[in-house]
């Protein structure tokens, strides 16, 4: 896996970061401790988690954040890998109710500080933004936080682009860094209208404007979904044919669950399908390797997050992780993306 710096920070970061969010509903303790092992002796350094992964399934509680921190105690990893947690997240029973504010946020890293067995966040997120109090409130109490020694850097996730102007303008303006990355849903797959495969309505995709927004203030983007629910590489494996973005050859295209259809199955993304078959044919790089080495050589630093459930899902990570940025590739398929837009 290549390192590199996470911008404007110290931080030490892979290309590609390790998402967990199914540790403890996909995963159990020992298959995550299993993944955890395959991708930092992989050469991965940079882990994804958050306080409320994965409360929504009963008696499971933070079960990510669990096995992470049995596993950094296990292994002695602590100060060797680089983890990232989230809090603020709404309460799963009461998601009208925002918890972006300066109790909640506190009870949250608290939690995450004692259940990982660490006593500094590296990069921490809040999860949610509160349109309910002002930008220079939230970062307030992240910058004591900070001041405190509890987090390191914090980031965005989820914030309006209309918010973070907003924040990078009071950063300007107080002489502070600020919110250090954003992380919002975005893979080189579009979705269709209405068809997300999370119908939270908090959630921010990263749109052709927010890109922009990034190009201009150089701010990172560590976006989750980054492998669209493995889309091409599921069209592949159900021997999909497809020419000028149409399929000409459905195969067993039924097997793919019909929400991931609704939200993937579409001219632009075929024809980036059509064009990924070529491309592995040419070097044998995998589906999801591409995947995410499309979203890579962009004028702002982008370090995709990404989930895996078996260790050949870790491989093909850590594969994108060391594959050289091809840059011709990253250039054809903006063009897609400026079609679209």
């Amino acid at each position: 896996m290549k390192k590199q710096t996470l911008a404007g920070t110290d931080l030490e970061v892979g290309r590609i970061c390790l998402g967990t969010g199914g540790f403890g509903e996909k995963t159990d303790d020992k298959q995550a401790r299993l993944l955890l092992d395959c991708f930092v002796d992989g050469g991965g350094c940079f882990i994804d988690t958050a306080n409320v992964y994965c409360r929504w399934v009963p008696g499971r509680g933070n079960s990510s954040e669990q096995y992470i921190g049995r596993w950094l105690r296990d292994r002695k990893a602590s100060g060797k890998v680089v983890v990232a947690t989230k809090g603020g997240h709404y309460d799963l029973s009461r998601p009208q109710i925002s918890r972006v504010t300066e109790a909640d946020v506190r009870k949250d890293l608290e939690d995450s500080l004692r259940t990982l067995g660490l006593e500094r966040i590296d990069l921490y997120w809040l999860h949610r933004d509160n349109p309910d109090l002002p930008v220079s409130e939230i970062i307030g109490f992240m910058e004591e936080l900070k001041q405190e020694g509890k987090i390191r850097f914090y980031g965005a996730s989820n914030f309006p682009r209309e918010r973070m102007d907003e924040a990078v303008r009071y950063a300007r303006e107080n002489g502070i860094q600020g919110f250090s990355a954003v992380s919002n849903q975005w893979s080189i797959a579009s979705v269709n209208p209405g068809k997300n495969l999370n119908q939270d309505r908090t959630l921010v995709i990263t749109d052709a404007a927010y890109q922009r927004w990034h190009e201009k203030t150089g701010i990172p983007l560590i976006p989750f979904s980054s492998g669209a629910q493995g889309f091409f590489s599921r069209l592949e494996r159900a021997g999909v044919q497809a020419k000028g973005g149409a399929v000409v050859r459905e195969g067993e295209l039924s097997l793919i669950p019909q929400s991931v259809r609704d939200a993937y199955l579409n001219r632009r993304n075929l024809a980036i399908y059509e064009r990924f078959l070529e491309i592995k044919k040419e070097t044998g790089i995998s589906m999801h390797s591409l995947t995410l080495l499309s979203l890579l050589g962009r004028s702002f630093q982008v370090i995709p997050v990404a989930a895996a459930s078996r260790p050949d899902q870790v491989e093909e990570i850590l594969e994108a992780g060391e594959t050289d940025i091809m840059q011709d590739l990253a250039k054809e398929i903006q063009r897609f993306e400026e079609e679209e837009a």
